[in-house]
């Protein structure tokens, strides 16, 4: 089991995972991987998400390894993805819920990985709705050049900092280095911020209702 870290979707949406590295071969003879954890929304509500990150052949080739130090990144990042795509539900059962790792987001012709790619000032939204809540959770530094922040957002750590130093200079962060750190000004945002992350989580439970319906 790997350690509890928390991330936040691009739309604003707060999560933490609890996942059980390596990826082990499909039980059930398939040409997959799979990957079992537990994905916990962190917004007060007590709701989760056991999950099965279904790895192709593909992909697996493509990682360094499947264990914890060479699948991390692109396992958060499918989950993230899933998660503002509104392909995940959480509730507060255990029925584990499958998340592509595939070619959905691994291009076998660049080799690449695309979970998202926002705009400069999507971009700029997202470090500031991300810093907001991972201080809230209790991160007191973040670091903007985290590499599996740079795999989901399709930038590099000097692109992001850029964006970061952005947010310094109108006060809603503090700098060291590439570690963040949220201002009193950010944090008095937290009804606009935590009402427009209500807004997300309610647009995707209307589909998962519309979908049961």
């Amino acid at each position: 089991m790997s350690t509890k870290r928390t991330y936040v979707t691009l739309r604003g949406v707060p999560l933490s995972f609890e996942l059980q590295f390596p990826f082990h071969p499909s039980a059930g003879g398939a040409d997959y991987y799979v990957l079992h954890g537990l994905v916990t929304l962190e917004d007060g509500q007590g709701l989760h998400a056991p999950v099965a990150v279904h790895m192709s052949q593909t992909v697996k080739e493509a990682l360094p390894s499947v264990d914890e130090a060479g699948a991390l990144a692109p396992a958060i990042n499918a989950i993230r993805k899933a998660t503002d795509t509104k392909d995940i539900e959480f509730l507060k059962s255990d029925k584990r819920q499958p998340i592509p790792l595939s070619s959905r987001a691994f291009s076998i012709v660049t080799r690449k990985f695309t979970f998202q790619n926002p705009s400069n000032d999507e971009l700029f939204g997202y470090l500031k709705r991300s810093t907001y809540w991972r201080t809230k959770l209790g991160q007191q530094s973040i670091d903007v050049a985290d590499p599996v922040e740079t795999l989901y957002l399709t930038r590099t750590g000097d692109e992001i900092f850029a964006v970061a130093k952005q947010l310094a200079s109108e006060g809603w962060i503090t700098l060291s280095g590439t570690a963040a750190s949220a201002t009193p000004k950010l944090m008095a945002e937290s009804a606009h911020i935590e009402a427009d992350t209500q807004k997300t989580l309610e647009e995707l439970n209307a589909k998962h209702a519309y979908e049961r319906g």
